[in-house]
């Protein structure tokens, strides 16, 4: 089987407006000088019939030596994205069209102030390319050990006919990161349910989309008077698979679900790890670190 310590394929596409940049500089731990960036990338894609506009987050960093002392290239590129256009320094329609190079995902995982344990995904990227004439996209091309499959259902318990899948991606070093991918095409959701199964090693290709969509809420739900709605906004933040493996692959290729479950494991101390730190960190002593997100998943 796929040695664990072999790294999945991750690979992420990105091309569209370039929004707005915040930098940071600093020391690495060994006395380096390092910069990074922080980017908002505008992606309009059009995908699954209809057209979709994204505000993606990326970020990148670069220490400004290598450890054998020669200028990083990656530093290169942060000088010269200081010197693109942005919306922000100089309106959407100047601004600048960028392609970024070597870019990949994994999972993000903190304790917000609350105590509650976020589980979440981040996009870092080490090249900015300029370019005109090229469509915007914001995609991926992943392999993942699937880990759980499941029918999503809407906050009524209703099902909304997507699929949820839960997938191990494995990192350099054997580390194991766990997010979760969408598929909202009928036809495909019934081909996945029938043809792939959890323990399976699979490759994905899909679309990113992080979109911000309006909620109105009723205010009161007495029977006189004037209805007053209440109008809130929550952010999108999904992993839409489009294509995929026919099958689970060979064996040759497949991660072996004992390794996983080893490395899942090691992913679980390190989170609960990471809510004791919080909790030891807060001022409340009385407030309490919120469980861990539940982890139950089908091979367990």
């Amino acid at each position: 089987m796929k040695n664990i310590t072999e790294q999945a394929q991750n690979r992420v596409n990105i091309v569209g407006k370039l929004l707005d940049v915040v930098f940071r500089s600093g020391k690495t731990r060994d006395g380096r000088d390092y910069e990074s960036a922080n980017m908002t990338i505008r992606v309009t894609q059009t995908y699954g019939g209809r057209e979709e506009t994204s505000e993606i987050p990326v970020s990148m960093f670069a220490s400004k030596y290598t450890l054998t002392n020669k200028l990083n290239p990656g530093y290169e590129q942060l000088q010269a994205l200081k010197e693109m256009k942005t919306a922000q320094n100089s309106g959407l329609a100047s601004a600048e069209i960028v392609r970024l190079g070597m870019t990949s995902i994994r999972e993000n995982n903190f304790v917000a102030k609350s105590g509650q344990l976020i589980n979440g995904w981040q996009l870092n990227t080490s090249y900015v390319n300029t370019g005109t004439n090229i469509n915007d996209v914001a995609s991926f091309i992943l392999d993942i050990f699937i880990m759980d499959m499941h029918p999503e259902e809407d906050r009524d318990g209703d099902s909304t006919g997507r699929l949820v899948i839960k997938g191990g991606l494995v990192q350099y070093g054997g580390t194991l990161d766990v997010l979760e991918f969408i598929d909202e095409d009928p036809n495909s959701v019934d081909y996945i349910e029938r043809n792939w199964n959890v323990n399976d090693t699979v490759t994905i290709r899909g679309r990113i989309r992080m979109t911000v969509v309006e909620e109105k809420n009723s205010g009161s739900s007495s029977s006189w008077g004037e209805d007053i709605p209440e109008t809130t906004t929550k952010t999108i933040r999904e992993l839409i698979i489009t294509k995929g493996d026919d099958n689970g692959k060979e064996e040759e290729f497949a991660y072996d679900p004992t390794e996983i479950k080893k490395a899942f494991n090691a992913r679980k101390a390190k989170i609960e790890q990471l809510q004791i730190d919080a909790k030891n960190r807060s001022d409340n002593k009385k407030e309490s670190a919120a469980p861990a997100a539940s982890n139950k998943y089908s091979w367990e």
